[in-house]
């Protein structure tokens, strides 16, 4: 499929986001929530967890080598020349409760790329690195701010029920609307539940909400490439009653086996197909494919030793807004997520007496 010219992407200015005279109350309850999650986790773990994707099941070393010869829409920010950066990568699932991964959820990936040189973010001053922080989807659950909150809030209720009826409702029900009826839940509050059991590493991640892209607007996709993980793709495993089903198999993969993702960018147009401020609309790829722009490759390794995830759980935040200016966070659900995620990083840095670090070597995280 031949891609859209140039002249067809939309270009990038300040006027692309239109936000809504109520988000900073809307932002300030967000937080709440999730801070509410997050301490009351705490009182349950006597231990402070992030609010969202709480469990965490690999932690990946690897190098992000940049494309030659990208078209000019395409090089932009971090991507405009060849090169290669060292990268963070953090498998996790959804919830903000530590369930067993017979309990199946969404899954999420956060990419931190080092090195990075350029401009930052006001609120990124003075760091060198780069994240995307994606699920596995192309659109997000909520289209604004509000829908997000709601979500939240939804996901919030969810934390006293057991995981008995959790497991229930991801296992048989997925979700149903009977079912959930039946247990008094309701219809949306346990829609992080019932993933299929499938492999991990067979999943596509993406941003799900746009990014700045230099002087353009696009949304970021991690894809398998390499042979030995597109085998995985839709693979069904069993969790059975493996509490860390899913950081088995992530472990007992990259015991032996290289693996290879392509990193694509997908342009917003300038159309209404590709809106900006309503994330849960996925952009139409039949008219805006998502391209190669760079590869992310891993090497064997222990992919979740002791020192390894204490370090990146405990240490390490990943946000949106840990970005270039070039890559600045746009829309509604990117804007709702600065405060949320600033203010969750800072109380888990507190409760569990561990500074924060934002690495500038692949050297600082461990064996």
């Amino acid at each position: 499929m031949t891609p859209k010219t140039a002249l067809s992407h939309l270009r990038y200015s300040p006027s692309v986001e239109k936000p809504e005279p109520n988000e900073p109350v809307v932002f300030e309850e967000l937080s709440r929530t999730m801070q509410h999650i997050t301490r009351t986790m705490a009182g349950h773990y006597r231990h402070a967890y992030r609010p969202v994707h709480a469990k965490s099941h690999g932690v990946l070393v690897g190098n992000l080598t940049v494309q030659p010869n990208l078209a000019e829409p395409l090089a932009q920010g971090l991507f405009a020349i060849p090169a290669s950066y060292p990268a963070i990568l953090r498998f996790s699932t959804n919830p903000g409760d530590l369930l067993a991964d017979s309990v199946s959820s969404p899954r999420g990936l956060a990419v931190k790329i080092l090195n990075v040189p350029g401009e930052m973010v006001v609120t990124h001053s003075g760091h060198t690195t780069q994240d995307f922080v994606c699920i596995n989807a192309k659109a997000f659950g909520a289209p604004n701010p509000a829908g997000f909150l709601e979500l939240i809030k939804l996901l919030d209720k969810t934390l006293e029920l057991s995981e008995t009826v959790k497991l229930a409702v991801s296992t048989v029900a997925r979700g149903t609307n009977a079912v959930l009826r039946s247990i008094g839940v309701h219809a949306g509050a346990l829609d992080n539940l019932g993933h299929p059991f499938t492999h991990i590493l067979g999943e596509t991640f993406s941003t799900v909400a746009p990014i700045r892209y230099g002087d353009y607007v696009a949304k970021i996709a991690i894809v398998p490439s390499s042979p030995n993980l597109k085998e995985l793709i839709g693979q069904h495993v069993d969790a059975g009653d493996g509490f860390n089903a899913l950081e088995n198999l992530i472990k007992s993969f990259f015991e032996t086996n290289t693996a290879v993702w392509v990193v694509q960018a997908q342009l917003a147009l300038d159309s209404e197909d590709t809106p900006i401020e309503d994330a849960s609309k996925q952009w139409p790829e039949e008219k805006s494919p998502y391209q190669t722009i760079a590869t992310l490759t891993v090497q064997p390794q222990n992919s979740y030793s002791d020192a390894r995830q204490i370090f990146v759980d405990e240490q390490l935040s990943f946000s949106p807004w840990h970005a270039l200016a070039a890559h600045q966070p746009l829309g509604g659900i990117m804007r709702s997520r600065l405060k949320a995620y600033e203010e969750s990083q800072k109380y888990r840095a507190e409760r569990n007496l561990r500074a924060h670090v934002e690495p500038q070597s692949i050297d600082e995280v461990p064996a």
